[in-house]
């Protein structure tokens, strides 16, 4: 792992919707495949939809900021709302620049989503969608100790083509070792 000296992983605030909305965009713009949402359904939301997302009390985005405070980075945590099911939360639209992959930085990420989790108190499991053909996320959801439950065949289409949509999850509990 190679964390760039200086970077700080905080949580993004609804006053940073507009250097979030680019973030996002950039990634659903250079990753296509790897969101259900398209760059063309997010770009037609204005910035207010952007800030209240960051605003829900039942979420919390995360981003990773470099040394000079610009946006690289980020992950969303969305908890579970039905009573049965307020024990879990699902992490989403996660991002890294291309410029920045392969730092340790979306891994950083996840653990800080984990220490956030338990800071919560109640959450007991992350859960996670991501696209079959994501090699590179799938494999730093498996380093981190996430494992496959399901998979959703034809789950996205796009470009004439479909896409399954892997399910995984993993324990929130900071003793979790991974199975290897």
């Amino acid at each position: 792992m190679n964390v760039d000296a200086g970077m700080a992983i905080k949580e993004i605030k609804a006053g940073e919707a507009g250097i979030y909305r680019a973030l996002m965009l950039r990634g659903y713009s250079e990753h296509p495949d790897a969101f259900t949402s398209t760059f063309e359904e997010r770009a037609t939301k204005p910035i207010e939809w952007w800030a209240r997302r960051l605003q829900d009390p039942t979420s919390l985005t995360l981003g990773a900021f470099d040394a000079n405070d610009a946006l690289i980075g980020t992950l969303r945590l969305e908890q579970f709302q039905r009573l049965r099911e307020r024990h879990k939360i699902n992490l989403a639209a996660m991002y890294v620049m291309r410029d920045f992959a392969g730092r340790g930085i979306g891994r950083k990420l996840i653990d800080e989503a984990l220490i956030s989790c338990r800071k919560l108190g109640g959450i007991e499991m992350v859960n996670l969608t991501v696209t079959s053909d994501n090699l590179a996320a799938l494999r730093l959801y498996g380093k981190v100790g996430f494992q496959e439950f399901g998979r959703e065949k034809r789950a996205v289409k796009g470009n004439a083509m479909y896409l399954d949509k892997l399910y995984m999850w993993r324990p929130v509990s900071a003793d979790y070792v991974a199975p290897i």
